[in-house]
């Protein structure tokens, strides 16, 4: 039975340039945070938890509280939604305007898996199995993302150009298929 404090969420991909950015948080999980941001343009501060102070969040466009106290996070998150940003809070999504996806990426394209906050665990699983299906793809898909990025930027938008394009991306097979083992938990 799916719980029944789901929030179901857009998926979005947000263009960050000229953006800023904090996250309050330090070890692996806010460093890969921080790391998404600037690999998306965002100008990222990102701070120890004791260096916090609540006008920290004026002026950012959003706002990650990763520390390991999930009390922390949340009043860093209500002051960040005080001061007009997104907000992200580790582990709450109850709190949280957005998410990270769990994500897979091969040159310019990127496929997330998200489930809205109801398993993470899973997207995360999800994403190994499609990182390693692009990786099998190899150089094979590096070559169909040139040509369709060439096609694109050759053709006039409209009807034609999207069926000639969605032809040259049906060159894409999946061989594989899905198994979920069952069990009794």
């Amino acid at each position: 039975m799916m719980s029944r404090d789901r929030r179901p969420a857009l998926a979005v991909s947000l263009r960050l340039s000229g953006r800023s950015a904090l996250v309050v948080g330090t070890g692996e999980g806010a460093d890969e945070r921080s790391s998404r941001l600037r690999a998306a343009g965002a100008a990222v501060r990102q701070i120890a938890p004791d260096e916090y102070e609540t006008d920290m969040c004026g002026g950012v466009f959003l706002a990650v509280a990763q520390t390991d106290d999930p009390s922390v996070d949340r009043q860093i998150a209500a002051d960040a939604r005080a001061a007009g940003a997104l907000v992200y809070a580790h582990d709450q999504p109850a709190v949280s305007d957005f998410a990270f996806p769990a994500l897979v990426r091969r040159g310019p394209l990127s496929l997330t898996i998200a489930s809205d906050g109801v398993a993470p665990a899973l997207a995360r699983r999800m994403r190994e199995e499609i990182a390693r299906l692009f990786e099998d793809a190899g150089p094979a898909l590096d070559h169909l993302l040139e040509v369709l990025a060439a096609e694109r930027a050759a053709a006039a938008p409209g009807a034609e150009r999207a069926e000639r394009l969605y032809e040259l991306a049906c060159r894409l097979h999946f061989a594989g298929r899905l198994v979920v083992e069952r069990s009794d938990s």
